[in-house]
């Protein structure tokens, strides 16, 4: 059994979808996302879930920092220990996806092609979901 979660995230495992559903409960320090992150993944190993609803409108900070930790540290970890593709659906405020910063923080959709892992950003959380359910239904196929 994992403790508590860290105060700042919020974590419920939705059986019927195999989600898992993120929330960011405010915005976060580096080693915050960090902690958050390593969480998010002991709870998605016990589920074996690989679909991830990541809700961070409340967070609302991306960073290059912050993104260069999840590439080169934090995603390469996910196949081994989910085996298979993880699918990442980061539900966003729309001033994040207008942000230039946050954007270039954020790799393009080529950048996932050749990966165990994707992403992508949305603004509405049932279109999040439906990709989620999309990329479950192309991995079950």
């Amino acid at each position: 059994m994992l403790p508590a979660a860290p105060e700042f995230i919020e974590i419920a495992y939705r059986a019927d979808l195999d989600v898992l559903l993120i929330r960011w409960m405010r915005k976060v320090t580096l080693a915050e996302m960090c902690q958050g992150y390593l969480y998010v993944l002991e709870v998605a190993a016990e589920h074996r879930c690989r679909q991830w609803l990541l809700d961070a409108r409340r967070r609302f900070n991306t960073d290059r920092e912050g993104a260069q930790w999840m590439i080169s540290t934090f995603l390469p970890t996910l196949h081994t220990r989910l085996g298979g593709r993880t699918y990442l659906a980061y539900l966003l405020a729309p001033v994040i996806m207008r942000d230039v910063e946050a954007d270039a923080a954020f790799p393009p959709a080529s950048f996932f092609e050749d990966k165990p892992f994707d992403s992508e950003r949305f603004i509405e959380e049932s279109e999040a979901i439906a990709w989620l359910q999309q990329a479950r239904r192309r991995h079950t196929a």
